[in-house]
């Protein structure tokens, strides 16, 4: 216990009482305020948790691009039909997958990196002031520090919306009217395929949690479904971290196990307040409580992208206690495959842990490095998330207006290097001409 000095000072002084209940009362302000704004440490389980959601995300979406848009018949024929294990360097190359190195993720853990990005700027704050000309520069520029020349396998209403002249300014009244000229048709998946982070982000506060979600869901999907689906994803994710860390705190000797049941409830209560009818209610209960993975038919021609389908392959996962055989059978569905895949193992693995993620599959990512480094980054923010905003690390570094100028210096070198070998194909046609004009001489 840390000795009052006030009062030790008063052994030896005759203070008046007055003023020194007011210098204890002032010390124990100070006292109070040096406990509050200190760095909380994560507890291992947590952190642990945290991991395992982003690299679940991650390896989901670069083992599911194996099937990505292929039917359930074309999967098997391709890997066969129950197959025990499946290696990133198994993926056919055919014109669409060859785009992507082998361990590599798509656009849906492209945009989970940005969110984290935009959050690790701005000390915590979800502005989407920052995160729409983020997603706006990633659809252009993709991550040029890995080789990206623009955003690859981006969503169609995802790209439709970033098209809209007032997008980096007006993200949500241009989803908005993308999704009105739509006449409410379409809900794909490109809102719930990136919210498993922000489950993780203030996962203290579900009121934070559903506010966050539906916010960055809301800047490029606005049908209250795909915000349904961004919320129970998010909310379960926070859900589990809450139970681990009771669970710690409790002091039991035996930890139990999440109550998996209790999780979908309480996702699906808060996920109901963006949506209207009884019907609309209906439809997520149950698509998040189907037990049987061959009912969502998560293949079915013109419907693969359907919001629903991946939260449906998402909460069926959860429902699951092997990681590696829940994302095979997941993959191996077709359809939406590296999307569903994601969600589904984003949420497996925050029940789980890392320890139950496939070493090959988080080894072969190749970006891990890359990531981890984003990551890290990300995990050392929760714990300052309890001081004041001036007083958590800053990432100068993600200034969008630096990145953005970087991006303008490197087109010009590129430009400058196209010139130059224009020019040096000339002068070496030029010359061509002297020496034939010199032999017809």
């Amino acid at each position: 216990m840390l000795a009052n000095p006030i009062k030790e000072v008063n052994a030896d002084l005759d203070l008046d009482r007055d003023f020194l209940d007011s210098l204890i009362f002032c010390w124990s302000i100070k006292k109070m305020e040096r406990e509050v704004t200190q760095p909380v440490t994560l507890e291992t389980e947590v952190k642990d948790q945290m991991l395992a959601t982003i690299y679940g995300q991650a390896v989901g979406d670069a083992i599911g691009l194996l099937t990505e848009f292929m039917t359930k018949d074309e999967a098997i024929e391709a890997y066969g039909k129950k197959p025990k294990m499946l290696l990133y360097s198994q993926k056919v190359n055919d014109v669409h997958r060859e785009r992507w190195k082998d361990g590599d993720w798509t656009d849906d853990t492209d945009h989970v990196v940005v969110i984290i990005q935009s959050l690790l700027y701005n000390k915590g704050e979800l502005l989407i002031s920052d995160f729409a000309p983020r997603v706006h520069r990633w659809d252009r520029e993709g991550f040029p520090e890995l080789g990206d020349f623009g955003g690859m396998g981006i969503g169609a209403t995802t790209a439709k919306v970033l098209k809209q002249p007032e997008y980096k300014t007006k993200p949500q009244e241009a989803a908005y009217d993308v999704w009105e000229k739509s006449k409410h048709r379409f809900a794909p998946n490109g809102g719930v395929m990136r919210t498993s982070v922000l489950g993780l982000h203030q996962w203290h506060d579900l009121e934070a949690v559903f506010k966050n979600a539906v916010e960055i869901c809301k800047c490029t999907h606005y049908d209250p479904r795909c915000q349904a689906s961004s919320v129970a994803v998010s909310v379960a994710v926070a859900l589990m971290l809450q139970h681990t860390s009771k669970e710690k705190t409790s002091g039991n000797k035996s930890s139990r196990p999440v109550d998996v049941t209790a999780v979908i409830k309480q996702a699906y209560e808060l996920a109901c307040r963006v949506l209207t009818t009884k019907e609309e209610k209906d439809e997520l209960w149950w698509f998040m409580n189907c037990t049987k993975l061959k009912l969502l038919q998560l293949d079915e021609q013109d419907r693969i992208g359907f919001t629903y389908k991946c939260l449906g392959a998402a909460f069926w996962a959860l429902k699951q206690k092997d990681f590696q055989k829940a994302l095979i059978k997941v993959l191996m569905a077709g359809g939406d495959a590296d999307t569903n895949s994601a969600v589904a193992g984003a949420v497996l693995a925050c029940k789980l842990g890392v320890s139950a993620i496939p070493q090959p599959w988080l080894d072969g990512l190749v970006h891990k490095e890359w990531l981890d480094h984003y990551v890290n980054r990300f995990l050392k923010l929760q714990e300052e998330m309890v001081l004041p905003i001036e007083q958590r690390t800053p990432s100068d570094d993600l200034d969008l207006s630096l990145l953005l100028a970087e991006d303008k210096e490197r087109h010009r070198k590129k430009e400058e290097e196209r010139r130059r070998k224009y020019e040096e194909k000339l002068e070496k046609l030029e010359a061509e001409k002297k020496v034939k004009k010199v032999f017809m001489i």
